[in-house]
């Protein structure tokens, strides 16, 4: 075997023993988050009028909520609790310029929640378009509110990188989670509906996992 060969596989096994251990670390979290997401949206079905989170009971007016868009369940879930634990706040980050909060309570059409009642604690962002300038977006929003905890509401496979991000751009804020069932969760429950969207999403969220761990080593 020629040097330059041996250069190539060696290349090959490096990257490929990375991916695997990177997709199982991924596997891991998303597990992890998933499980919790099932549980608690099978609480909140059992105890619609009377809510009991997984992750925190009450909010006080220390406390403000963040949901992420890109996935249909997210802002519905985050609308719940605000209505649900009577929250001071919700910001709801990365709606796209132009869109209105009467385009995004239209969109939750499966809500029956009177949301005449926390209509004026809804705080759009709409400047940011990836997780990255999420993070960097609220954090000056909660900074301006004076929170000191946050309930961070995304999508099982979405909350291990956005609540890496999110501790970086604002470390004084102690957030909790509460993580949505995606479309690649269902689909491994049996709802095929959405499954080609939810394995897409799943796998491109993996490859940016990736990427922010080499960001992380490089800073």
């Amino acid at each position: 075997m020629t040097l330059l060969k041996k250069i190539i596989l060696a290349l090959l096994t490096g990257l490929f023993l990375f991916v695997g251990g990177r997709f199982f670390l991924y596997w891991r979290d998303y597990r992890y988050f998933s499980d919790l997401a099932v549980v608690e949206q099978a609480q909140s079905k059992e105890r619609a009028g009377s809510h009991r989170a997984l992750i925190i009971d009450t909010l006080n007016s220390d406390t403000g909520l963040v949901v992420l868009t890109g996935d249909r369940k997210r802002i519905k879930v985050a609308l719940e609790l605000l209505i649900q634990k009577e929250g001071q706040f919700l910001i709801i980050s990365g709606i796209g310029k132009g869109a209105t909060l009467t385009d995004l309570i239209n969109a939750q059409t499966e809500s029956p929640m009177d949301l005449k009642i926390i209509w004026e604690k809804i705080i759009l962002e709409s400047q940011s378009t990836s997780t990255i300038e999420n993070a960097i977006e609220c954090a000056k929003i909660l900074r301006s509110k004076k929170v000191t905890r946050v309930i961070l509401v995304t999508s099982d496979y979405h909350m291990s990188r956005s609540l890496a991000l999110f501790k970086k751009f604002s470390p004084e804020i102690k957030y909790l989670i509460h993580p949505t069932p995606s479309d690649f969760t269902d689909a491994l429950h049996g709802n095929m509906d959405h499954a080609v969207e939810g394995f897409y999403k799943f796998i491109i969220e993996f490859l940016k996992d990736s990427l922010f761990t080499f960001y992380l080593l490089s800073v």
